[in-house]
């Protein structure tokens, strides 16, 4: 039986009582199917504007079987492309870099960080006149539908999803007391697992495991009062009232809170998986985002980026806090990556498909696994 058949057989009940079947974290097909089902349809994130820091750096990626670039041009603005010469489908990056120009390795065809193309060296053969203004004008750089919502780049490949406004409105509004404009990287650290992507997301939203596991981050008392968030058929979360408060002062200041949060979200912690690949947590006192990288059916990079609320938030002066801060969530994050290479060897095994989920902590992760069916089943 295909996978694709086998995908289609995969009953909805089924998923609500025991999560998807082991095959589907396994089978090369099927990821090679979410590529377009899932990754090219949708809103998918490749990374934060913030690590695009000065006019010239480029970030190549790879998303929905795609090779992309997100640059900053020279005016400060953001772009993504395909990251394709015009000629031959050359690649134009490998890593990340800084340059003002893009310079095709193959045949030197060079491109502006707009994308418009500025010279192709011999185009017309023997006769040396540079290309003239009207052949070049159909052979820029193929631009990529994109946007940015609290410094995170999404895009979507295949141009035709919902608009993004229309797609992240629950959160947004959810979230409108938050002044995100504000917000500011303190760090950026790359993470790869040997693990089958949903499960790095289905983890996220697992607050069951939270205190087993990460024991320096909450009690199991505490986790008792979490609350899930369903917001839409692609956003789904968790939210702790007392989440920030709950937690031991680790230095001798804190951080400086969101300007003007209500008394209600003072000491709340929300996190969030935004379908399929971004992770967002927000705190009263810092943001950390997780762009979730599949690069194999079970290989997956991850950058994490942690923010503070504000410029004087990211001052030397806080430098002892924000310090601390990136520490224990890389290490939250480390202890989880650890957990799930080891969760991708049992979780793919036909023993697994006799999970029991549970009424009780995992109606967000249900939720999440729905949410993949219904695109992988879709049309």
């Amino acid at each position: 039986m295909t996978s694709t058949i086998k995908v289609k057989n995969i009953q909805s009940d089924t998923v609500t009582q025991r999560g998807l079947p082991g095959f589907v974290f396994a089978e090369n097909d099927v990821y090679q199917q979410e590529q377009d089902k899932v990754f090219a349809q949708g809103w998918a994130s490749i990374g934060c504007a913030q690590q695009l820091k000065k006019p010239g750096d480029i970030l190549p990626v790879s998303i929905a079987g795609a090779s992309l670039i997100a640059v900053r041009n020279k005016n400060g603005e953001i772009g993504v492309f395909h990251n394709v010469c015009r000629h031959k489908a050359a690649p134009l990056v490998d890593a990340p870099c800084n340059k003002r120009t893009l310079v095709c390795p193959y045949h030197k065809w060079s491109f502006k960080l707009d994308g418009e193309l500025m010279g192709a060296p011999r185009f017309y053969g023997r006769d040396n006149t540079p290309i003239s203004a009207a052949d070049k004008a159909d052979k820029g750089l193929l631009p990529v539908r994109f946007a940015i919502w609290w410094d995170i780049i999404f895009v979507n490949v295949s141009g035709d999803a919902p608009p993004f406004d229309e797609f992240i409105k629950p959160l947004d509004d959810l979230l409108s007391c938050y002044p995100q404009q504000d917000i500011q990287m303190i760090s950026a650290t790359d993470y790869r697992g040997d693990v089958n992507w949903k499960l790095a997301v289905d983890n996220f939203l697992d607050g069951y495991h939270v205190p087993f596991v990460h024991s320096q981050a909450c009690t199991v008392e505490s986790v008792l009062e979490q609350e899930d968030l369903f917001l839409s058929d692609d956003i789904v979360g968790l939210r702790l009232a007392n989440g920030a408060s709950d937690k031991p002062a680790k230095t001798a200041k804190q951080l400086p809170h969101f300007a003007g949060l209500p008394a209600e979200r003072q000491g709340t912690q929300q996190w969030f998986g935004i379908f399929p690949n971004t992770l967002f947590f927000v705190d009263p006192c810092w943001v950390q985002t997780i762009v979730v990288k599949p690069t194999g059916v079970t290989a997956t990079d991850e950058t994490l980026s942690v923010y503070v609320t504000s410029k004087d938030a990211a001052s030397e002066e806080y430098a002892e806090e924000q310090q601390r801060l990136s520490e224990v969530l890389n290490e939250v994050n480390q202890q989880d990556i650890e957990l799930l290479d080891k969760l991708q060897q049992t979780r793919t095994s036909k023993v697994a498909d006799q999970g029991n989920l549970v009424a009780a902590w995992d109606q967000v992760n249900m939720s999440f696994h729905q949410m993949w069916l219904r695109k992988m089943q879709g049309e």
